[in-house]
């Protein structure tokens, strides 16, 4: 399998509560910044990070994370 890009990661900003699920899941995917909120360090990460992309979103307890 090749390292295509598969997903357009996101989180909304709007929305984001900074639970930091996300960061505890997929710390190379995501990171709490400055602002307490979720900010995306991958933003088209392959096909590798499915489970954590996928885990994430469904953690967020506001659904702020797209993919």
């Amino acid at each position: 399998m090749s390292n295509s890009t598969e997903f357009n990661l996101k989180v909304d900003p709007e929305i984001c509560q900074g639970t930091a699920y996300c960061e505890r899941v997929a710390p190379k995917l995501f990171v709490i910044g400055e602002n307490s909120f979720a900010d995306v360090i991958k933003p088209n990460p392959g096909l590798e990070y499915e489970e954590q992309i996928i885990e994430a979103a469904t953690l967020c307890p506001t659904r702020a994370i797209t993919y």
